[in-house]
């Protein structure tokens, strides 16, 4: 039961107001966004191969974002709220690369379903260059973890917003020659996407980039690979100042609410016709 505690030392944390209330909402959110997958299990419209794989890719979406926000992380800062072991740089980064990566595949699923309603089996082949730019995306964010390099975190927000620019381009095309719910789902997707990109080139990569400078001015030494990683596995650095986290809440808090409840949509859309994955 001691060893329980130490692993899940949650009413024990110390830390201010605004911090707290931040916390207790992103925890809120795990709970709500469980419900509302389970809500989809049960009771949603998922039917076919479609509905299904991404159902199934969803689930570790939703449960690797609800151990997230239990467990809440600054990567290259070593940051964390609760210190634990269950708060590891390295494996809370391990589970959110196979969370993102099943997130790209169903962005990608997206854009295959809707170019079969819309009849362009090339846009069905094209949707799979989707998911390649956000996995590549995992090889940079990784290299950043490891070597505190602040500059290939830049990369990694850089190919999430080429994977989303591609996909909107493949929404416009699908949105030109379709009609009806699958033209409006194209165009909704094509203009999220397009948000998606310009929060990400002003906000996202402009933030590592000043760090990156930061760490430049300050002589930051970079760790090698293998340095690193036991770094990110051992090393925690526990803060309770909203300060020290409110920079990167701009992004946890969305990524754990309006990303989720995107993936758990994407279940929802309609079979239409009987169509491959392939």
């Amino acid at each position: 039961m001691s060893s329980f505690r130490h692993l899940l030392p949650i009413a024990q944390v110390q830390a201010d107001a605004m911090l707290l209330s931040w916390w207790r909402g992103l925890r809120a959110l795990a709970v709500l966004n469980i419900a509302l997958w389970l809500l989809v299990l049960n009771f949603g419209p998922v039917h076919g191969p479609y509905a299904q794989t991404h159902l199934a890719l969803s689930g570790v979406y939703v449960l690797v974002c609800a151990y997230r926000s239990i467990f809440p992380r600054v990567d290259l800062e070593r940051l964390v709220v609760v210190d634990t072991r269950l708060s590891s740089i390295f494996l809370g980064r391990s589970a959110a690369t196979v969370a993102e990566i099943c997130f790209a595949l169903q962005l990608g699923l997206i854009v295959h379903q809707l170019g079969a309603q819309a009849g362009m089996p090339w846009v069905q082949k094209a949707a799979w260059s989707i998911p390649i730019f956000m996995t590549v995306a995992q090889a940079f964010c990784w290299h950043s973890v490891l070597t505190l390099n602040h500059i290939t975190q830049a990369v990694e927000s850089s190919l999430w917003a080429a994977g989303f620019s591609w996909m909107a381009a493949l929404l416009g095309v699908i949105a030109l020659g379709s009609s009806g719910w699958v033209q409006a789902l194209a165009v909704f997707g094509m203009l999220g996407s397009a948000c998606f990109v310009a929060y990400v080139l002003r906000v996202d990569v402009p933030m590592y980039w000043r760090r990156y400078q930061q760490g430049r001015i300050q002589g930051v030494t970079y760790m090698r690979l293998h340095h690193g990683a036991r770094d990110a596995w051992e090393r925690r650095v526990h803060s309770g100042s909203w300060d020290a986290w409110k920079a990167d809440a701009m992004w946890l808090t969305p990524y754990f609410s309006f990303g989720v409840w995107i993936s758990i949509a994407m279940a929802c859309v309609p079979a239409g016709v009987s169509v491959s994955l392939r």
